[in-house]
């Protein structure tokens, strides 16, 4: 059976693409408008990603495919109510650019990943609008934590799986739970991003030293006068025993190492994401932290990828 065939848009560094590709997929083309995620894609998976906006592209000039993926920016929440329309928000344009390929390309299946308050917003307004524009595709909708996925993070995203060819499921949470002390143990210091990290200063440094495994910020002395605004995964130590948090951009948010007085490194970033010990990431340390931070991680893609695998292969 020849491999299906996948159009890739919003690929930043190619998180999703890699869990298609590794569940017997072939990414045909793909995009992303941020040249250091492009070059990260590029040297890693392949040189099939245009670097370019999205709302530049003509459908008809794209290769033919089975499957469109992509995890499309979307901002736009607060300004829809029953006069107004989530997708004719500016900040949610991403969103009608990927439906609009969707609706051009007519692919088997398409697969679109976002914050699980897509589902909520305007009571379920923005979904349905989703929808109403994809009617002819059964779409199957649910929210997935990475945590039950193999991946050593709580990651909750929403996934939106349309399907021309039937009902696709999506995947079936694992039982087993992976831990930082899994997936942090035995990093080599010849590993590439490994010696990359944000470094601090020595105030900075004096209060991770306070904190312990699985606290944060707020667990700092009163002496510190902590907003009680403050985000509770500023500042957070990771915990051995324990899945990490969603992981944002950790140099900004300071996530600290479980057992060493520093900002976790690249490499470090890149396992708790699932990303394999040679994917390599390119770009400034900032923008390195940021790739990991908007990526979807590799193994929870392949979860779904494999069930819609599955679903071809019984079709055919």
């Amino acid at each position: 059976m020849t491999k299906p065939k996948v159009i890739s848009l919003f690929s930043g560094a190619g998180g999703m693409d890699l869990g298609f590709i590794n569940a017997g997929f072939e990414v045909v083309w793909a995009i992303d408008f941020e040249p250091d995620a492009c070059e990260t894609y590029s040297k890693n998976i392949g040189d099939h990603i245009v670097c370019e906006d999205i709302t530049q592209v003509k459908t008809e000039n794209l290769p033919d495919c089975d499957i469109i993926i992509g995890g499309s920016p979307c901002q736009g929440f607060s300004n829809a109510n029953r006069q107004t329309n989530f997708l004719d928000n500016p900040k949610n344009l991403m969103v009608r650019e990927y439906i609009r390929v969707v609706k051009d390309k007519q692919p088997k299946v398409f697969v679109l990943e976002n914050v699980p308050r897509l589902l909520t917003a305007g009571k379920g307004k923005f979904l349905n609008e989703i929808k109403e524009q994809l009617s002819n595709y059964h779409i199957e909708v649910k929210v997935l934590n990475a945590v039950d996925h193999g991946i050593a993070q709580k990651r909750r995203r929403a996934i939106l799986i349309g399907s021309l060819i039937g009902e696709i499921k999506h995947p079936v949470a694992k039982k087993e739970t992976m831990t930082i002390r899994d997936v942090l143990t035995n990093i080599s210091d010849e590993l590439p991003n490994q010696d990359e990290y944000r470094a601090s200063r020595e105030s900075t440094i004096e209060k991770m030293k306070l904190i312990k495994q699985g606290d944060n910020v707020h667990s700092l002395p009163a002496s510190y006068n902590v907003s009680p605004n403050t985000h509770e995964n500023v500042y957070r130590r990771l915990d051995l025993n324990e899945p990490s948090h969603t992981l944002a951009h950790a140099g900004k948010t300071v996530t600290i190492h479980p057992t060493e007085d520093r900002i976790i490194s690249i490499r470090e970033a890149a396992r708790i994401q699932s990303f394999p010990d040679d994917f390599t990431f390119y770009g400034d340390l900032n923008s390195k932290y940021q790739q990991l931070a908007n990526a979807v991680p590799p193994k929870m893609a392949e979860e779904i990828a494999k069930e819609i695998h599955k679903h071809i292969h019984n079709k055919n």
